[in-house]
């Protein structure tokens, strides 16, 4: 079908309980919406330009939420768009309004100099786009039967201000040879929600032992996806405090690599066909693609700017 004629612009003061709308009407619940809400409210790169709305006459029928970050590729970093979500409201689905809004995204995201958009999404509908698929995501196991018991107390404390430039500085580490994570910068908010049991772990003696990200869940208690260190046997006595079952850590990563032991941890990343992304500088991602395909490097695994933890 023919685009629909819409008016395109971005989210303006006033628009977000039409959002709200929208976003929840398209889905069935709130969850999106309340992704847009925590972004746009904790997230220090959103910018409303790039929170793309769809007009019919007075009436939003659409809206999709680009966030601006930066993203490990190949050892460097680079400005991205991390897109998600993108909802039209069921009456005018089907009538190329998603397009439009991802073209006008993409088209700012472009002339500001941003390289690349990506998400997960559906795999029949985005390559209709000019998406392809090209990370997926990764898990570490671990066998908490063979965790050895720790054999220090720690104490656990929240993120301060004084915390930031080592958060920023370890989680460039264990993720410089990971493709597609999201780098972190130095605002408390991108440590530490509401949602969320963000730690830093310190030692009797006064040393910053780890960060860790664990949410919890109904279903399956208190569940980890990240830690965070600089030395290998404070990290493992964290990991045998903590005692996670999983962790959303790549195999190429500083904690695989340096703390991971292959008698009680195993890290994978796995490809997915709904992992794709949309290059907004021509070549952008050739390198990255061929070393992929040749097995110099692995996939990359995407992470969220902000320590959003499902279940």
């Amino acid at each position: 079908m023919a685009d629909s004629v819409v008016h395109l612009r971005g989210e303006q003061a006033g628009d977000e309980d039409a959002i709200d709308e929208v976003v929840c009407t398209a889905f069935g619940h709130m969850n999106e919406a309340n992704l847009v809400r925590l972004l746009r409210r904790h997230c220090p790169t959103f910018a409303p330009r790039y929170s793309v709305t769809a007009w019919g006459g007075d009436r939003l029928v659409g809206h999709t939420l680009l966030t601006p970050v930066r993203i490990h590729l190949m050892g460097q970093t680079l400005p991205a768009l991390l897109v998600a979500p993108v909802a039209v409201v069921p009456d005018r689905q089907r009538e190329g309004i998603g397009a439009q809004m991802l073209r006008y995204g993409h088209d700012l995201g472009r002339d500001e100099g941003y390289g690349l958009a990506f998400l997960h999404g559906h795999p029949s509908y985005y390559p209709r786009l000019g998406y392809r698929s090209c990370y997926g995501s990764a898990l570490m196991t671990i066998d908490t039967e063979k965790l050895p018991q720790p054999s220090m107390g720690f104490i656990r404390r929240p993120v301060q201000a004084s915390d930031l430039d080592w958060l920023v500085r370890r989680h460039q580490a264990e993720h410089a040879e990971v493709d597609f994570a999201t780098a972190w910068g130095a605002h408390l908010e991108e440590w530490t929600l509401p949602i969320v049991d963000a730690l830093v772990w310190w030692t009797d003696d006064g040393r910053r032992a780890a960060y860790t990200v664990a949410t919890n869940c109904a279903t399956h208690g208190q569940h980890y996806r990240l830690v965070l260190a600089e030395d290998p046997e404070l990290a493992r006595e964290v990991i045998a405090t903590a005692r996670p079952t999983r962790l959303s850590h790549h195999p190429a990563g500083w904690l695989a690599s340096e703390v991971a032991d292959p008698q009680w941890a195993t890290a994978r990343v796995e490809a997915s066909s709904a992992a794709m992304a949309y290059e907004l500088q021509q070549g952008v991602l050739s390198p990255y693609l061929e070393a992929v395909a040749s097995s110099q490097r692995q996939c990359g695994a995407g992470l969220d700017p902000l320590p959003f933890l499902i279940c």
